[in-house]
């Protein structure tokens, strides 16, 4: 139904952008076109590739463009997510339920909708425990799957209450993960890929998801003891390409701020002074990579943060506006095949929303 009826929900004059060229208010609306068909489809429940994605997606362009049409998209596919879930839970791994959860909570911290976030993810949280405790197959303790689980289990417990039993199975949970997955550490994990991409470089992801966890203060000595151990086969490093000294740098400084130590000074500032975002965009980037998982959308999203924190680098947002312009996968024949907010084009236009004044 809400394919069939985009146009007249979102007419092309309805959807002109401040700011934004009309070549790609075009693409704009032929994406959105797309994504609204695709989503309706029997598709997986995650925010990577699937519905929670788009669910996001639709929920930022309700807000950013004030078009309630927008929100009813996002709504339905919420209420879809929480309907196929309750019928086949089951076959769901805890790496795609535990996005599900954070997808939720971001949109409850965000206020895009309203209840109570313990009463809304405690089927969540129950359904991680049992699918990780009683599995028969370790397929969680793959280091692409076990980083975002232990990340949602973190969120999880910040909510609790210290002393309760919700906190402490949440607490077991999260001892359990960190030292499966501090155990199916291998000496190629500290490596960087030989291309930028935000889910093959491990160990950034394991250090921030590190400062997560310490910072709930409930296994920092065991924290503190794995730091020490690991230290200098990070210090010892210094990646290649620009883009990873980035993502790695992203990591470092929140682990320094949770942790509170000065282990990784000399290596931050080594870092930040050693990071060239335009020596990323044009020589380590190809000039289709924009997506966020390996393009200019994950570069300027990890710039953005950094940009409060101690240790900016400082960039021209408009550089990056016109970098994704003028791209020529816009010009590609299949246009709009990767829809997905983390590969695809939902999410790459999340960005470029941030990217000009609306």
């Amino acid at each position: 139904m809400f394919e069939k009826n985009y146009e007249t929900m979102f007419g092309v004059s309805q959807l002109r952008i401040k700011n934004m060229n009309k070549n790609f208010n075009s693409h704009f609306v032929k994406v959105n076109e797309k994504i609204i068909a695709y989503s309706n489809k029997k598709i997986s429940l995650d925010i990577e590739e699937g519905k929670m994605g788009f669910c996001l997606y639709f929920f930022k362009l309700s807000r950013l463009l004030r078009e309630p049409q927008y929100q009813k998209l996002a709504e339905k596919l919420l209420n879809d997510i929480y309907i196929e879930l309750s019928v086949e839970s089951t076959k769901r791994t805890a790496y795609e339920i535990a996005q599900i959860g954070m997808g939720i909570n971001y949109l409850i911290k965000q206020k895009y909708v309203e209840g109570n976030i313990n009463s809304i993810l405690g089927n969540i949280d129950k359904l991680i425990f049992k699918i990780v405790v009683f599995e028969k197959k370790p397929i969680t303790y793959r280091i692409n799957g076990i980083i975002p689980i232990l990340y949602f289990v973190c969120m999880r417990i910040e909510e609790q209450r210290q002393g309760s039993d919700e906190r402490f199975m949440l607490e077991e949970l999260g001892i359990k993960l960190f030292n499966s997955l501090y155990q199916s550490l291998d000496p190629g994990f500290y490596d960087e890929p030989i291309l930028f991409n935000i889910l093959n470089y491990k160990l950034p992801q394991f250090l921030y998801v590190v400062s997560k966890m310490y910072s709930l203060q409930f296994y920092n000595y065991r924290i503190t003891e794995v730091i020490g151990e690991i230290s200098d086969l990070i210090l010892s490093r210094m990646p290649v390409l620009h883009s990873n000294r980035l993502y790695l740098l992203w990591a470092l400084v929140h682990l320094k701020e949770a942790a509170g130590c000065d282990t990784w000074d000399e290596q931050i500032e080594l870092l930040v002074n050693r990071i060239d975002y335009h020596k990323i965009i044009y020589k380590e980037l190809r000039n289709k990579d924009v997506f966020i998982l390996d393009g200019v959308a994950g570069i300027f999203l990890l710039l953005n943060v950094l940009k409060n924190t101690s240790y900016p680098v400082v960039f021209d947002k408009t550089f990056f506006r016109r970098r994704i312009e003028e791209s020529r996968i816009w010009k590609d024949k299949e246009f709009a095949q990767s829809l997905a907010l983390v590969n695809g084009f939902s999410g790459l236009l999340w960005v470029y929303l941030d990217l000009i004044e609306l």
